[in-house]
């Protein structure tokens, strides 16, 4: 083994075949270890040290400091200055300070940040399943990728930058931590878990132009801005949870379980199949395309199911539900609700409460009626038409639809009430075996049924002016 020592001049050392200690001084320093495990200490300037073939050891020490591990298992500590460190090839320990940058490269590395109260520090884990830990103090936070492999990476204090892939397209299932700041956080291609931690963070499970994975995000506290898929050109199945704090939550693509948590959230199925749901706080849901099943927590919501056949659920508090198009079915649950099932035939129950129900839009082909149920409390019935208006058919053409109206269940004669537009209309009040019906005098255009009421009980009393 050779111990070689500079001198107060810039000096260039170079090692042998053994295990060297090599050791710089003064000055701006060349330490090359060459083969065997090594030991490089740069001393003081800004030192360039290659620990060659073998597991060496690398100290930049004082001075804004180069430091290559090379080819087997190096561990590199850049000391104080503004040093860059990388790991090469081989599983690698690298420690950074103030405003380092660390690089991997090949093997499964180990990227720490020690303690740093001002500056930003940079680091990437290259190739290989990496563990990338960033600075505690940092006050303008780190930037750290992860790199194609499956990484955790934990960014600690301070306002982060944090990837689990570095280039498109690639990429492995990735844990990063965001801690305390406001972090941004991309899970990049793969099964990813996301915790934003403390702070206004955004975390975004695909933000790539490659294949979407199955992601877990978490916001934690703080207000955050949650994408599941991100730009990705497909979506997969998620789960995002807001977690304490105003959240707005989009999942896009993919069928995506979404918990806005505590707060006042937004929650955006988008395409898919989508579960969405809520703890506390007034929420506003958007069901967007595909079959949503949507529950409100305990205080007002407003839920939106969007395109196709939905399950909406207000839960506690005065919601307000929409079913959008589709064949839906809504439960207003608790309290006093407004629910309209849209176009399409809709299945909608007011629950417990003074509600407000409507069937919605129909279309004048649609062939089966709406459902209305009103449950207790003083609810109002919303009846509307189609325009219908009755034509003998052309030659060869099949007869008019008559559309349906609604069925209305659970009508409570000086209790509830209907609301109608009369600008232009009268109403006949008709009997169907034990049921009422309510025709468009005009055209003949049935408005609605009433179920077990008798049509002696149900007068112009028993609508709102």
């Amino acid at each position: 083994m050779a111990v070689i020592n500079g001198t107060p001049n810039a000096d260039t050392l170079q090692g042998t075949n053994a295990n060297d200690t090599i050791r710089g001084f003064e000055a701006d320093d060349i330490l090359n270890g060459l083969n065997g495990a090594d030991r490089l200490f740069g001393g003081e300037g800004s030192d360039s040290l290659d620990g060659g073939n073998g597991n060496d050891r690398l100290f930049g020490e004082l001075g804004d400091d180069n430091l290559l591990g090379g080819a087997a298992n190096d561990t590199l500590d850049g000391g104080e200055g503004k040093d860059t460190l990388d790991g090469g090839a081989g599983a690698d320990s690298l420690v950074g300070g103030f405003e380092d940058e660390l690089s991997g490269g090949d093997g499964n590395d180990i990227l720490t940040f020690a303690n740093n109260p001002d500056g930003k520090s940079n680091g990437n884990g290259g190739a290989g399943s990496d563990t990338i830990t960033g600075s505690n103090n940092a006050t303008e936070g780190d930037t750290l990728e992860g790199g194609a492999d499956g990484d955790f990476i934990s960014g600690l204090d301070g306002s982060d930058f944090l990837s689990g892939d570095d280039t498109l397209g690639t990429g492995g299932n990735d844990t990063i931590l965001g801690g305390a700041g406001n972090d941004t956080i991309d899970g990049g291609v793969g099964n990813d878990s996301l915790d934003g931690g403390e702070g206004d963070d955004f975390l975004s499970g695909d933000d790539t132009l490659g294949t979407a994975g199955a992601d877990t995000i978490l916001g934690g506290a703080g207000n955050d801005l949650i994408e599941g898929d991100g730009e990705s050109l497909s979506g997969a199945n998620d789960s995002l949870l807001g977690g304490e704090g105003d959240d707005t939550i989009f999942g896009f693509g993919g069928n995506d379980f979404i918990s806005g948590g505590a707060g006042i959230d937004t929650l955006d199925g988008g395409d898919g199949n989508d579960v969405l749901t809520d703890e506390s706080g007034s929420t506003t849901f958007f069901g967007g395309a595909g079959l949503e099943t949507i529950t409100g927590g305990a205080e007002a919501d407003f839920i939106d199911g969007g395109e196709d056949n939905d399950s909406l659920f207000g839960g506690g508090g005065n919601d307000t539900v929409l079913g959008g198009a589709g064949n839906d079915t809504i439960n207003g649950q608790g309290a006093d609700d407004l629910v309209d099932g849209g176009i399409g035939v809709d299945r909608v129950l007011g629950g417990p409460g003074n509600d407000t129900l409507s069937g919605g839009e129909d279309l004048e082909d649609q062939t089966a009626a709406d459902t209305l149920i009103g449950g207790d409390g003083a609810d109002v019935y919303i009846l509307t038409n189609t325009g219908f208006i009755p034509e003998p058919p052309d030659p060869g053409e099949p007869p008019q639809i008559i559309p349906p109206g609604d069925v209305i269940q659970g009508f409570q004669d000086g209790v509830d009430f209907f609301e109608y537009d009369f600008a232009f209309e009268t109403l006949t009040i008709g009997s169907s075996g034990n049921s009422t019906t309510i025709t468009v005098t005009e055209t003949g255009e049935l408005i609605a049924t009433v179920l077990n009421t008798n049509s002696s009980l149900i007068t112009a009393a028993d609508f709102l002016a």
